[in-house]
């Protein structure tokens, strides 16, 4: 009897462990999944994804980071439960290049906004980690934006949007895409 009540003990305590550690990983694998991708070696990886979300959202990010980029930041979220996800890759280019982009932007755009008003587009998750605004020498050029259901109440919420954002000023460019 005490020998079988062991086993049976033994048997317990294996299938605890396996129980606390599949819940372990679970947990981490929903943890991991709350935070943004920022290294710019996933780039190509990311944008593979994101073209498969949604066709057309990411088609004006470039190929490939231009060699002549500098102070290169990236950060992807593919959105959770209700919360939405973004993509943006933000560089520093030699001058002439981000003015050439500044006047493509400025004909292929639907809209533009400037910077300095916080509720003017895109967020900008490439900027310091309490920016919550572009600065007021930014130009927010939107290519597309889509809300879910024109019309419906809730034009707010599952829509999509892509742009580029530019300074001349720090001859920065950003190109983002987003669904929320």
């Amino acid at each position: 009897m005490k020998r079988a009540i062991k086993w049976i003990g033994g048997i317990l305590g294996v299938l605890v462990l396996v129980v606390v550690s599949a819940f372990a990983w679970f947990a981490y694998s929903f943890l991991e999944s709350l935070e943004p991708i920022e290294s710019i070696d996933q780039h190509q990886e990311v944008l593979a994804y994101w073209k498969a979300c949604g066709p057309g959202l990411v088609d004006h990010f470039p190929s490939s980071v231009p060699a002549s980029a500098r102070n290169v930041k990236f950060s992807s979220f593919p959105g959770f439960l209700q919360g939405g996800g973004h993509v943006q890759l933000r560089m520093e280019l030699p001058e002439a290049e981000a003015k050439k982009l500044f006047e493509h932007a400025t004909k292929t755009a639907k809209q533009h906004r400037d910077g300095g008003n916080p509720v003017s587009g895109p967020s900008p998750h490439t900027l310091a980690k309490d920016a919550y605004e572009f600065p007021a020498d930014y130009r927010i050029f939107i290519f597309h934006a889509e809300p879910y259901k024109e019309g419906s109440g809730h034009d707010w919420n599952h829509g999509e949007s892509k742009g580029m954002v530019v300074s001349l000023q720090r001859n920065e460019v950003l190109y983002y895409a987003e669904q929320w």
